[in-house]
């Protein structure tokens, strides 16, 4: 076949068509192909970031979460990030925020419990069904001589040592209602303490009832009646040692009387030991009598407006309360020294003051042997002024001490009838000095003597030169 020009020229075009053709759609797979790339790149970016994201989106609750399970309600958990985290911090955040509000009524309620049972006076202990200490208040403490944090957790058995207080707590934990009792506890082991270390304290115990769990413990509430059952056993004494005290002299009187109205004629002798025994007698009961209504006037001086009071110089009490006991120490040979500076002042009631001072040096004179000494000493010691009686008698055991300011108590019932002692010089005594806003003491030991002070506030502040400190005992 002949060459046609253009016949080449219409093959070479239609093959150009073809091949750009084949171009056109290479380009268009690949561009489609480059665009499903860059999707699923966009896509795995999309996911990585949102699973970083939630990664710190739980992050960020878990700290939340860790922070409200150590108690730290104060922050909040931040709500931004997906609905679904959004969501779960919300309710994170509001379940703080209720729980930091019952933290704070819980925490309230515990502080005004502390503190009405920190104000009460009672003692308040509650144990547990094991009979373990659970709480102490600082009253129950105080009266038990132990320390709340020590007996915490430990068997109330342990804590106190008081049988009759451990009955109780197992009678209220088995009890469906209070049980009440009186029990007595030490303080203190040292026999020389003994009647202060001891309480006799009434408890009323009730068994504790938990929400759910029944019985839990039991609830004891200790009030001190220690002073209480002092008094009661101060007053039948008084009044027992009234009776006692008037019956002597009473029943002499009237067998007295009897003796001289049975029998028509008397010996003159007679008739005058009868009346001489009569007019002791009287003399006696009228004694008692005069202590009585002192001793009355003084309690009912207690509590209402302050004695009249003035300044005086305590040398010239001394000075009066010696000479109105001269007669007696004459009449038994005893010689009285005094021993005081000029210038010791007290606020006093002349005439209290000087009857409680002649009470002690009477005291001093009639159980001191005929022929001794009695000194009469004014100090400054320690700021207050201090009148001291020293004899030399027989002395005063050691268990006497500390009742012998008791009304109507003696130490030698028999030889304090004989000196004609009404047993309640002492106790005025000690109503005077306390009236007086001060105190009384003694030191005493058989065979060396006894040496009584009055201790009283002194005038001014200013230290005494020269004062005079009281003579030891020998």
């Amino acid at each position: 076949m002949p060459h046609l020009p253009w016949a080449q020229a219409t093959f070479d075009k239609a093959q150009f068509g073809a091949v750009l053709a084949t171009d056109a759609g290479a380009d268009s797979l690949l561009l489609a192909c480059v665009a499903l790339g860059v999707l699923a790149v966009a896509l795995v970016v999309v996911l990585i970031v949102r699973a970083i994201r939630e990664r710190r989106d739980l992050e960020r609750l878990q700290w939340g979460a860790e922070r409200f399970a150590r108690g730290k309600l104060d922050r909040r958990i931040s709500t931004s990030g997906s609905e679904g985290v959004a969501r779960v911090a919300e309710a994170m955040n509001h379940m703080a925020y209720q729980l930091d509000e019952r933290f704070q009524a819980v925490v309230r309620q515990r502080n005004e419990l502390e503190a009405v049972l920190s104000s009460m006076v009672e003692g308040v202990i509650a144990v547990d069904a094991q009979e373990r200490v659970m709480t102490m208040n600082r009253a129950a403490s105080r009266l038990l001589g132990v320390e709340p944090a020590s007996a915490i957790d430990r068997s109330i058995q342990a804590v106190v040592r008081s049988p009759a207080l451990h009955r109780l707590v197992s009678e209220a934990l088995g009890a469906a209602g209070p049980v009440e009792g009186e029990v007595s506890v030490r303080r203190s082991e040292s026999p020389a303490e003994a009647r202060d270390a001891e309480r006799i304290l009434l408890v009323t115990a009730t068994v504790l009832h938990g929400a759910a769990e029944g019985r839990i413990g039991a609830l004891l509430v200790l009030n001190d009646v220690t002073q209480l059952r002092r008094l009661e056993t101060v007053r039948r004494d008084f009044v027992a040692n009234v009776s006692h005290e008037m019956r002597t002299p009473i029943t002499a009187v009237k067998g007295a009387v009897e003796t001289l109205l049975d029998e028509s004629e008397h010996n003159p002798e007679d008739v005058q030991r009868l009346l001489e025994i009569i007019r002791r007698h009287a003399d006696r009961m009228f004694a008692i009598l005069e202590d009585l209504l002192t001793l009355a006037k003084l309690d009912q001086q207690e509590g209402r407006a302050a004695l009249d009071v003035e300044p005086g110089a305590v040398l010239s009490l001394i000075n009066s309360a010696v000479e109105a006991c001269q007669m007696l120490a004459d009449s038994r040979q005893t010689k009285i020294r005094t021993e005081c500076e000029p210038e010791l002042r007290v606020s006093m009631n002349r005439q209290l003051l000087e009857q409680a001072l002649v009470n002690l040096i009477e005291n001093a004179i009639k159980y001191s042997p005929p022929g001794s000494d009695v000194h009469v000493l004014g100090a400054r010691v320690d700021g207050d002024v201090t009148i001291s009686v020293v004899d030399r008698g027989e002395g005063i055991e050691p268990q006497h001490l500390t009742r012998i300011f008791e009304r109507f108590y003696r130490v030698d019932k028999g030889r304090s009838r004989q000196v004609g002692s009404t047993g309640l010089g002492l106790s005025i005594v000690r109503h005077i000095c306390q009236a007086h806003g001060g105190r009384v003491e003694v030191q005493s030991a058989p065979g060396r003597g006894s040496t009584f002070q009055m201790i009283l506030p002194a005038l001014g502040q200013a230290t005494q030169t020269g004062a005079h400190q009281p003579v030891a005992r020998p």
